[in-house]
């Protein structure tokens, strides 16, 4: 919007606020002021008033202009040319829960309903883990074995995982996505699920791809995908017992040309100063399939995407990176978890590796 009609605007709207002239649409006038009824906002044209916008609108208004002065600057990123190794096979939508100088490396269903992989050490050869079933039972609101996209943290003195399932008995199976939550006593579990879902989204389109972000301030945030408008990324507060504490904030809508289809695995970092979001953009069982990165001013919201393309991309023999999610490893380094196909053998099931990369933001997001 050009600064004059936002300086325009923005006058509109404190004189909506701090009292207009009285008028009536259409009734004569002679004035330079702005006139309101109590529903409109009305200004002088050509001797009669003549309504400008609703009194809602011009709030709506005055509220998104505030937001987008909040929104910090997108910033750049370094684009690797070479997305590394792939550290664990057949591993999917992969989480990073650290304690006590182990990790677990959460990820998809493949013959488990929720794998973790338990490492003394998370760079160490692949012979150096092992394999268990995080949660043997499956939900009972859910259609399906089938569990995708796992995120763990500790809240509250308990391991919390949330996860996305199908839901049975919807009338629309496009659109059966919900965001689920178990419980257990040590991070491996074994996790029993809740009787309901967290979360089916706003939106009519299902909720998808839950990532647990704890901020520097100790608080939880659980960052959920949406269907159902082009509206995607969406937050949701976590009181001290793991519940939703205050409505969904929408934060991030797929509004970018190289954004195809749907925006979706959302996961957050605090780099000191603003707040990074990661997000899966496309289509997932192919090699079109990207990451993209936006900043953002709190966890929820307001965030400022880049224009300029994604982060990560089909490079070098591998294919399709999706999935990330941010962690601190062990030895108080951060890094990131992500999946991608080998170049030439993408397929739905079993194709997808895990990377395990360390992660800088000086000043820039950058893999080494």
């Amino acid at each position: 919007m050009p600064r004059r009609s936002s300086v325009l605007l923005l006058a509109i709207l404190l004189l909506t606020t701090a009292g207009c002239i009285r008028a009536k649409p259409g009734a004569r006038c002679n004035s330079t002021d702005w006139g309101e009824n109590g529903t409109h906002v009305m200004r002088c044209v050509g001797g009669r008033w003549k309504i400008v916008m609703t009194r809602q609108q011009a709030i709506d208004a005055l509220v998104a202009l505030s937001e987008a002065a909040k929104k910090p600057p997108v910033g750049d990123v370094v684009r690797p040319l070479d997305l590394g190794p792939a550290n664990l096979p057949n591993t999917a939508d992969p989480s990073v829960f650290v304690e006590n100088g182990v990790s677990y490396v959460f990820s998809t269903s493949t013959y488990q309903h929720v794998p973790v992989a338990t490492m003394s050490d998370i760079d160490a050869p692949l012979a150096m883990y092992r394999t268990t079933e995080a949660m043997p039972g499956t939900p009972p609101w859910a259609r399906s074995a089938e569990i995708w996209a796992p995120s763990v943290a500790k809240i509250g003195g308990r391991y919390v995982m949330f996860f996305a399932a199908h839901r049975s008995g919807v009338p629309d199976s496009k659109s059966d996505q919900c965001v689920g939550r178990a419980l257990a006593t040590s991070p491996a579990g074994p996790y029993s699920p809740d009787p309901v879902p967290v979360t089916c989204g706003t939106n009519g389109g299902g909720a998808l791809d839950p990532s647990v972000f704890i901020g520097p301030d100790g608080s939880a945030t659980l960052l959920v995908a949406m269907g159902g408008s082009n509206v995607n990324i969406w937050s949701i507060p976590l009181d001290g017992a793991a519940d939703p504490s205050g409505p969904a904030a929408a934060i991030l809508k797929r509004e970018q040309p190289w954004q195809d289809w749907f925006i979706e695995n959302p996961a957050m970092f605090f780099d000191g100063s603003t707040y990074l979001l990661a997000y899966s953009a496309g289509h997932w069982e192919t090699g079109d399939y990207l990451t993209g990165i936006a900043r953002c001013a709190s966890p929820a919201g307001p965030c400022t995407d880049r224009p300029s393309g994604p982060w990560l991309s089909s490079t070098n023999g591998r294919a399709g990176p999706g999935g990330l999610e941010f962690f601190v490893g062990a030895d108080g380094a951060p890094r990131v978890a992500f999946h991608s196909y080998a170049a030439g053998d993408i397929g739905p099931v079993g194709k997808r590796s895990t990377h395990i990369r360390r992660f800088f933001t000086d000043p820039w997001p950058r893999l080494p």
